[in-house]
C-alpha cells in the first residue's frame, strides 16, 4: 500500500502497583506488553479504528500494555517495525494486514518466543508462534446484498473493490448473490482500487459507479470515501470494516463490519494462562466476528422484514451462501447443483466473479 508518509504512533497505558502491605518485599509483577501494526490510520479508516477499539479493551479489560504503531506498507518497511516492538519487550504482536504475512513469518522465524497474529487466510508454511484471523464475510455482504437488491430503482449497484484477492472477490460473490435472490434483475458493476486506502482514488471510484447509474454502492475498502460521494449523491450505500453508520446517516442503508475484541481478548488470555495454540481461524455471523450495522430507519417495514430474516437463515445455517448451482459470469457453472462449498474452498477456489458481476478478477 502506498502512502505519502508513514506516520508512527504511540498509543501506551501508564500502570500504577499497588502494594501488597505489611513489609512485603514481593515485586510488582510486569505488565504483558502487546503491539499492534496499523496498515492505515485510525481516523478516517473502519479497518484500523475497528481494531483500534480491540486495542482498547485489551487495555480496559484485561489490563495489558499496548502500543500501536503506524501506517506501515505492506512491505519489508515492517520488518524493523517488529524488531522495535519485539526489543521492547512485546511478548504478541497483531500485525493488521494481509500482505504482512510473508514478513511475519521472517520474524517469527527468528523469535519463537513471540506470537504473532496475522490477518487471513494464511497464505504461508504453518508456524507455533504464528495465527491468522479473518471473517466469513461473504455472509454478512449476502444480507447487505439483500437490502440492495430491494431497494434499487435502476437494477445498477456499484461495487468498490479493494483488491480481487480470494478473500475480496468471495465477498462481492455473496453481496451478489444476496442481491439475486431477491431482484434477479440487479446486476452489481465492480471498480477495482489496488489499494485498501486511499480515500481520492476512492472516491473517484465511486463517482464512476454513480455516473453509470448506480443508485446503491457497496464497498470493500479501508476508508469512508464510498459512503461519502454517495451521500453527496444522495444515493444509498453499503458500509464496510466498521459501523458507520453515524458519518452519513442519510446515505448509510446497512453494512459489515468486524467485531475483534472478544478474539484478541481470547489470544491475550490464552498467552497469559499458557494454553496458547497457533491456529488460522475466520469467524461468522454466529460467532460474532463479522456482523452487520442497523438498517436505515426508512426503509420499508417488508424490506427491513426480508432482510432480517436473511440474517437470521445466515446464522442458523438456512442459507449457506456457496451452494450450488452457481454459475460464474461467463456462464461457467462452478458450484454444481447440491454441492456446498467449505470456508477452505471458498478461500482457494474463489478466482472469479459470479453471474450478475460485471467484472474481472486479476490472475
Amino acid at each position: 500500500m502506498r502512502l505519502a508518509r508513514m506516520v508512527a504512533l504511540a498509543l501506551t497505558v501508564a500502570f500504577v502497583v499497588a502494594a501488597c502491605g505489611g513489609t512485603s518485599t514481593t515485586p510488582p509483577s510486569k505488565k504483558l506488553k502487546v503491539a499492534f501494526i496499523w496498515v492505515d490510520p485510525v481516523n478516517g479508516s473502519g479497518w484500523t479504528l475497528q481494531w483500534d477499539r480491540a486495542r482498547q479493551d485489551l487495555e480496559t479489560k484485561l489490563g495489558v500494555e499496548t502500543v500501536a504503531v503506524g501506517p506501515i506498507a505492506e512491505s519489508a518497511d515492517v520488518i524493523p517495525v517488529y524488531e522495535d516492538l519485539i526489543r521492547k519487550g512485546n511478548k504478541m504482536i497483531f500485525a493488521t494486514a494481509f500482505g504482512y504475512q510473508p514478513f511475519t513469518t521472517q520474524e517469527a522465524k527468528k523469535h519463537p518466543d513471540v506470537k504473532f497474529i496475522g490477518i487471513g487466510p494464511n497464505t504461508q508454511a504453518p508456524l507455533p508462534n504464528v495465527s491468522t484471523v479473518y471473517g466469513n464475510l461473504w455472509e454478512a455482504r449476502y444480507a447487505t446484498g439483500v437490502a440492495a437488491g430491494l431497494m434499487t430503482k435502476t437494477n445498477k449497484i456499484g461495487f468498490v473493490v479493494a483488491h480481487t484477492i480470494p478473500s475480496v472477490v468471495a465477498g462481492v460473490n455473496g453481496f451478489a448473490l444476496g442481491v439475486q435472490s431477491v431482484n434477479p434483475k440487479a446486476t452489481v458493476k465492480i471498480s477495482v482500487t489496488n489499494t485498501w486506502y486511499d480515500p481520492p482514488k476512492e472516491t473517484e471510484a465511486a463517482n464512476s459507479l454513480i455516473q453509470a447509474n448506480a443508485d446503491v454502492t457497496a464497498q470493500h475498502e479501508d476508508s469512508t470515501a464510498t459512503l461519502l460521494a454517495s451521500a453527496a449523491a444522495k444515493i444509498y450505500s453499503i458500509g464496510s470494516e466498521a459501523d458507520t453508520h453515524n458519518i452519513a446517516p442519510a446515505a448509510y442503508l446497512t453494512g459489515t463490519y468486524y467485531d475483534w475484541s472478544k478474539y484478541a481478548q481470547d489470544q491475550v488470555t490464552a498467552l497469559q494462562n499458557g494454553t496458547w495454540k497457533a491456529d488460522d481461524y475466520s469467524g461468522d455471523l454466529e460467532s460474532g466476528l463479522i456482523a452487520v450495522g442497523p438498517l436505515n430507519s426508512l426503509v420499508p417495514a417488508d424490506v427491513a422484514a426480508k432482510f432480517q430474516q436473511a440474517i437470521a437463515d445466515l446464522k442458523s445455517g438456512k442459507i449457506k451462501v456457496f451452494t450450488g448451482p452457481i454459475y460464474d459470469n461467463t456462464g461457467k457453472l462452478r458450484i454444481p447443483s447440491g454441492t456446498t462449498w467449505t470456508t477452505i474452498d471458498i478461500y482457494t477456489k474463489t478466482n472469479f466473479f459470479v453471474k450478475g458481476v460485471d467484472g474481472k478478477v486479476s490472475q
